[in-house]
């Protein structure tokens, strides 16, 4: 089956045998890269040290092995060169990617969502919980404009809703299935909770993970 052979290419991408959890989401990350839906969006949500952007990063490195077009992006420039380095391939910020601006102003002020001329690109945003969608603050609208405007392209979000939230708010939009479910996508999401054994002994992560319990 095509999906078990992606799989087995993007397990070959790990620097570690996956656990049953992580085994069940690269399952369900190879079938979304592979369903021909236009509409689909991937929400991944994970804990510190459950894996999900060396999870990713592998698939991006599968990908980009078969030669299928991936782009990474985050919300903050240290943000993009953490991806990237974890996935082997170049990140930019969301705000370099999508806008461009109208016109020279010294005060960097009159951007505009720029034409998405990707064609059947996946892309993938780390660090999503820190995507803002305030009055104000249309970053998620039109990251989602930009995004599914292009020719067959697609967007995997991933993020962990107990880290950094955008400024003024409560919850995280972009990691919230119904929020993603009212741009008319069709939402498939995952949420990692066990944290790696590569990472288990880790005492940050430990009393991390016992605080948001």
């Amino acid at each position: 089956m095509i999906t078990d052979l992606l799989v087995q290419q993007i397990e070959s991408c790990l620097p570690y045998e996956p656990n049953r959890e992580q085994s069940e989401l690269l399952q369900q990350l190879a079938a979304f890269v592979l369903d021909g839906r236009d509409d689909s969006l991937f929400l991944l949500r994970g804990y510190a040290g459950t894996g999900k952007t060396s999870l990713v990063g592998a698939l991006v490195k599968a990908l980009t092995q078969l030669q299928s077009k991936v782009v990474l992006l985050a919300p903050t420039g240290r943000a993009a060169k953490v991806f990237s380095r974890y996935a082997r391939h170049p990140a930019y910020t969301i705000h370099r990617r999508i806008y461009r601006q109208k016109s020279y102003s010294p005060d960097m002020e009159g951007f505009l969502i720029g034409e998405n001329l990707a064609k059947h690109t996946l892309f993938i945003v780390d660090e999503a919980s820190m995507i803002a969608n305030s009055v104000g603050e249309g970053a998620l609208d039109d990251l989602v404009e930009y995004v599914y405007s292009g020719e067959h392209c697609r967007l995997i979000l991933l993020g962990d809703t107990a880290q950094l939230l955008p400024v003024g708010q409560e919850r995280s939009p972009a990691l919230d299935a119904a929020v993603m479910g009212g741009y008319g996508l069709n939402v498939v999401e995952y949420e990692l909770r066990e944290v790696a054994r590569q990472a288990a002994e880790s005492g940050i992560l430990y009393n991390a993970t016992r605080l948001r319990e």
